[in-house]
């Protein structure tokens, strides 16, 4: 006779089993703020394609930065999800919205032939931070921040205004969704202030 084995749950085991509800609680509410939604957008960083001006790729050639830190502290969003102004679009990415606001920031630094290093040991690298403030469809508010020889260089808030869309053509809409992101890209590298730790 098989004698019963009873599993008995110890802290690590109560923590894991805390973990596995918090997660399924998170998608389950994401999935709750997107079904509120009328129409739901996926975006992927993949798919955004960076549009840079000769005059940007010719300046940050050959230069290095550091993406260090990045973190959605807009709390009208979601991990994966943002909204259009009168909530009938949800915006959501595959990976959190730092993550991806961070990949497609490193494929057009790439594009502008810069090298784009992560946690780098040189404090002489500048290290670029952002914080996202606000966003949905229409307005993108973020702030940029850059440390270099463990000193602050450069900060400001940046604002990126869309003009209002009227379609709910999904191809249109995500279309305009790395639109949004390309102008962001742009008003930062565009920055005198900004250029100027690069010189």
């Amino acid at each position: 006779m098989k004698s019963e084995k009873r599993m008995e749950r110890g802290p690590k085991g109560w923590i894991i089993l805390a973990r596995g509800v918090l997660f399924i609680s998170l998608l389950a509410f994401a999935g709750f703020l997107a079904g509120c939604a009328d129409v739901t957008v996926n975006v992927h960083r993949h798919l955004y394609k960076p549009v840079l001006p000769e005059s940007v790729v010719g300046f940050y050639q050959g230069k290095h930065i550091d993406l260090n830190s990045f973190e959605n502290m807009d709390k009208k969003t979601w991990k994966w999800t943002y909204l259009s102004a009168d909530k009938k679009v949800a915006y959501k990415s595959y990976v959190p919205l730092e993550y991806y606001v961070m990949d497609c920031f490193r494929d057009a630094l790439w594009l502008a032939g810069m090298s784009v290093l992560k946690d780098s040991p040189d404090a002489n690298i500048p290290d670029m931070a952002l914080i996202i403030d606000h966003w949905t469809d229409a307005e993108f508010k973020f702030t940029v921040s850059v440390t270099k020889n463990n000193s602050l260089k450069f900060r400001n808030q940046f604002v990126v205004l869309m003009p209002p869309s009227d379609t709910t053509d999904v191809a249109q809409l995500e279309k305009n969704s790395y639109e949004m992101i390309n102008t962001a890209v742009l008003a930062v590298l565009s920055d005198p202030k900004f250029k100027e730790i690069f010189k």
